[in-house]
């Protein structure tokens, strides 16, 4: 038997029906253009390993002056010789690249309204529930980090236990 949800709750599981199958989109588009990055890293990777092809920037010149590289390609192949594969990690960031960022933000913020909207069709009684659990986990994961940093040796300032003694 389905229990009867007041028509407001209905109109908040809408919204997030709705914010869900937005999300498939977004995540959609998100994983084309992580695979986009990914090709760019290749084809950096792979030019990066042509110009370490060459021996010297003398070899880098000659190879320009016999028109076996345009001008746009010398600049690049001077610079990933100069600066080695330093210039693979510390490239500005590509239009795709921004794109992506943007687009997991995007899919962040979605799926915090959805989580908005589940939460606002429960009912008081669920909702006193729900932040208790919430506050449970959030309490288990405080435990868990104290844990791994007692496991290091490090503990943070003010938050280290007052001794037996007084002191």
């Amino acid at each position: 038997m389905k229990r009867q949800i007041s028509p407001e709750a209905e109109g908040y599981l809408l919204e997030a029906k709705a914010c869900k199958k937005g999300l498939k989109d977004l995540e959609r588009i998100r994983e084309k253009y992580k695979r986009g990055i990914e090709r760019e890293q290749a084809q950096r990777q792979a030019e990066f390993e042509t110009v370490m092809g060459f021996i010297s920037e003398q070899d880098i010149q000659d190879a320009y002056g016999w028109e076996l590289i345009n001008e746009k390609q010398y600049d690049r192949y001077l610079k990933l010789f100069r600066q080695g594969e330093a210039a693979l990690e510390s490239h500005a960031p590509t239009c795709v690249e921004i794109a992506y960022d943007i687009l997991c933000r995007m899919t962040a913020s979605v799926e915090m309204d959805i989580r908005e909207w589940e939460f606002a069709a429960l009912t008081p009684e669920q909702k006193c529930e729900k932040r208790k659990q919430a506050e449970e986990s959030r309490m288990k994961w405080k435990e868990t980090i104290a844990e791994i940093r007692r496991r290091r040796g490090t503990v943070e300032v003010g938050t280290e236990s007052p001794s037996a003694d007084g002191d």
